[in-house]
């Protein structure tokens, strides 16, 4: 199978018994994979608890022409203001979907691939280690300890088709537009960040009733709200990026 890989990961291969027996997700350091992911796709059902603490911003595939939700985590490239230099995500902060299910990811499959399951189960094997928490059990039977993870998996893939139809919901509607975040710290170095897009908020409370019904159906109004109410905390973003930059001086 030709699988495109996502960022952060290194690389994907089929989740085997034989292969990873023994073997369950490093226990230090484990979301290091992320640090320098400036933006993590969110999916729309986690856009509340995403809102409370990040940006949530849309950006368009190059690709397809279509657009994804990401949580912002940083205001420069290859930056995550969120994990620390032992490769742990901050305390009492939301951590995405996109991340807890590192170093898995489910490919869903189609025709003849699917005759055996929808979702072929793929790990970045650098994400794996000896481990008592291992993935399969003696026998190779898939472990207690794994099956929260196998359920995520799952959530996030069913999570999939409606966030892309909220996106095709808010593209065909004509409601994003393209925007900017920058700031300039006193005494560090200018941030800027582009590529973005949100929802014109004029152009929604334009909309008219078959519109509004359309996006109210499938539980989407609610979702371009905490989309909105997130962009206040590019503010809680900038301050995060200052100390940090700060801290770095001090450090050096």
């Amino acid at each position: 199978m030709n699988i495109t890989i996502p960022p952060g990961y290194k690389g994907l291969v089929a989740l085997d018994k034989e292969a990873h027996k023994g073997k369950g997700v490093v226990a230090h350091g484990r979301y290091r994979f992320a640090a320098g992911l400036n933006g993590i796709y969110v999916v729309a059902a986690e856009f509340v608890q995403v809102a409370r603490h990040y940006p949530v911003v849309f950006a368009q595939d190059p690709n397809t022409g279509g657009f994804l939700p990401l949580a912002i985590t940083g205001l420069n490239q290859d930056q995550n203001l969120f994990i620390g230099d032992d490769g742990e995500w901050e305390q009492d902060v939301y951590i995405p979907a996109y991340v807890r299910r590192w170093p898995f990811f489910g490919v869903r499959l189609t025709g003849e691939e699917a005759k055996n399951g929808n979702i072929l189960i793929c790990v970045d094997e650098s994400g794996l280690e000896a481990s008592s928490q291992a993935v399969f059990d003696a026998e190779g039977k898939t472990s207690a300890d794994f099956v929260p993870m196998q359920t995520l998996i799952s959530e996030m893939e069913g999570a999939r088709l409606p966030t892309e139809r909220l996106c095709q919901s808010i593209k065909e509607l004509g409601l994003l537009e393209p925007f900017e975040a920058h700031a300039f710290p006193k005494g560090g170095q200018e941030m800027r960040l582009r590529g973005m897009f949100r929802v014109n908020e004029d152009k929604l409370n334009e909309l008219q009733g078959k519109d509004l019904k359309r996006l109210m159906k499938h539980g989407e109004l609610s979702r371009i709200y905490a989309h909105l109410m997130s962009l206040d905390n590019f503010k809680f973003l900038m301050d995060r990026a200052a100390a940090r930059q700060k801290a770095s001086r001090l450090v050096s």
